[in-house]
């Protein structure tokens, strides 16, 4: 596979105010990647060869081969499945070094093998891929040592993508309070989770129609992260609620998906 031209690349990063031993044990532990990533997660041994199992179900798991492993420094997930097609594999690289008294963890996918669908599923990835790494920064600063508890919904949306993602900000979806329908990076805006109080939450990542990644201060900075799946204007809403206090998160879990179906129960008919 090295020896191969990948198809497709992608590479984001993020600077982490915690050591870089405590990094390189939540990419590379079961626990750890449950922590920030999939909520279900495995790894069978430490070291080359070992297999990696995560998914967000028992029958959602993408399984892949640590095919790189130099300690503190680099990491290589592989999935050779050809699930994108006959020849094709996927490679998810994880760097790890030290820049202005921070760790920073640069990650690098690549797309190996002539697929068609690399061009969406690379669109959805960088979505994805911006918030698991703030989601790696924020676990780490603020919740190392605390287990997550993951909060979602998953709902069908048939209407222009714009419309929606308007409508999800706006104070007429009755979950951001006197929302006007845009939000950037750094804003503070207050939402409605549970009946009747409501919580401040900072916007940490914003990709416009696509991903939204609140963090929730009052509920012991739990994250919300709100994606628009695919490209079209029929597609599907994803909410994920990650919460690192057991009692919090029994507390919520209710109300939250509540909240989260009220936001497309009110959608104009």
């Amino acid at each position: 596979m090295t020896d191969k031209k990948p198809e497709r690349t992608l590479e984001l990063h993020v600077d982490i105010d915690a050591p870089i031993e405590a990094a390189w044990k939540a990419i590379t532990e079961g626990p750890g990647i449950a922590n920030w990533f999939a909520p279900v997660a495995e790894v069978s041994a430490p070291g080359a060869g070992a297999t990696v199992k995560a998914g967000w179900s028992e029958v959602m798991m993408i399984t892949s081969t640590v095919d790189a492993w130099e300690p503190l420094k680099h990491l290589r997930w592989l999935d050779e499945s050809g699930w994108m097609g006959p020849g094709t594999s996927m490679a998810v690289d994880f760097y790890l070094s030290t820049e202005n008294g921070k760790t920073r963890v640069r990650l690098v996918q690549s797309a190996f093998g002539a697929s068609e669908g690399w061009d969406d599923l690379f669109d959805g990835a960088e979505t994805g891929w911006t918030y698991f790494l703030q989601n790696l920064r924020i676990y780490l600063e603020k919740h190392l040592g605390r287990v997550r508890r993951l909060i979602s919904e998953r709902i069908e949306v048939d209407m222009p993508r714009q419309k929606f993602w308007r409508h999800l900000l706006s104070d007429a979806g009755g979950f951001v309070i006197g929302g006007t329908g845009g939000v950037k990076a750094g804003d503070w805006i207050e939402l409605k989770i549970s009946e009747p109080a409501t919580v401040r939450a900072v916007v940490e990542v914003l990709i416009e129609g696509q991903g939204l990644g609140l963090r929730i201060a009052e509920l012991t900075d739990a994250l919300l992260f709100v994606e628009l799946e695919g490209k079209g204007d029929k597609f599907h809403v994803g909410y994920w609620l990650s919460v690192y206090d057991e009692a919090q998160a029994k507390e919520l879990e209710t109300p939250a998906k509540r909240a989260f179906r009220r936001i497309h129960e009110s959608i104009p008919k």
